[in-house]
């Protein structure tokens, strides 16, 4: 791990239900001195990363105006926000973004049209990896090498025993998903929700992340599952060539 990644690795520790944190707990989460994680929390608190108050730190401002920035600038939202808003409005449904960054699938954008779906819904959520449509298709377009490097992590999560009870029973799971183009989600996070989701990519093969429609069951008949699965795809698909296009 390089000494950046060291340090930003402080970031990750913080969450609604730790909010702030003493240096010394840094250290301990860590498994690091505590010289180290002093001069950790130094360097993030000098570029605004962290915020120092009362001899605790909590998740600073700089943060706040990245993600200011990243919502004008970054390629994948801005190739998907229109194609989402207007698939949105067609169908009365919620249109959710997913990214994948590092090991973590996070939800980065929606659009509504009308009443939300009845889901969480919040930018910078990060979503199961072995739950729900999105990461099921995103998985599905990982190397394989990538894919069982997060199986042998992940293999004592229930989630990944419930789709397959081994490495080569989950890897046909993603093999079955990665040929169909997309996949149907029910209720896998969220009660009475179900999520189609397609693939999008940054090149036309690297898979960066998924396009995903969600709306509550309501007893829909199978030709308007089959008429969703079709507007999803086709809207994953204008993303991934407006991305290349941007990236040009």
């Amino acid at each position: 791990m390089s000494q950046v990644a060291k340090v930003l690795q402080v970031l990750d520790l913080f969450s609604a239900s730790r909010p702030t944190l003493a240096a010394e707990e840094i250290a301990d989460l860590l498994a690091i001195s505590r010289p180290t994680a002093f001069r950790y929390v130094k360097q993030l608190c000098e570029t605004g990363l962290l915020a120092k108050l009362a001899g605790r730190y909590a998740l600073g401002a700089k943060i706040i105006a990245l993600d200011y920035r990243i919502r004008r600038s970054e390629p994948i939202l801005q190739a998907s926000r229109p194609r989402m808003r207007a698939l949105a409005e067609q169908t009365g449904a919620t249109v959710v973004l997913c990214g994948i960054y590092g090991d973590e699938i996070v939800h980065s954008h929606h659009e509504a049209s009308g009443k939300p779906a009845a889901m969480s819904l919040e930018r910078g959520r990060v979503m199961p990896l072995f739950r729900g449509a999105a990461p099921a298709v995103i998985l599905a377009h990982l190397s394989s090498t990538r894919l069982k490097q997060l199986y042998e992590r992940h293999h004592d999560d229930p989630a990944v025993a419930h789709i397959a009870p081994d490495w080569p029973a989950l890897r046909a799971h993603y093999q079955r998903i990665r040929k169909n183009g997309f996949y149907v989600s029910r209720e896998e996070i969220d009660a009475g929700v179900v999520g189609i989701a397609a693939p999008i990519f940054n090149d036309g093969r690297h898979v960066v992340g998924a396009v995903t429609l969600v709306r509550e069951l309501d007893g829909s008949e199978p030709a308007d599952e089959t008429a969703a699965i079709a507007r999803i795809t086709t809207c994953a698909t204008h993303i991934t060539v407006e991305l290349a296009r941007l990236a040009n």
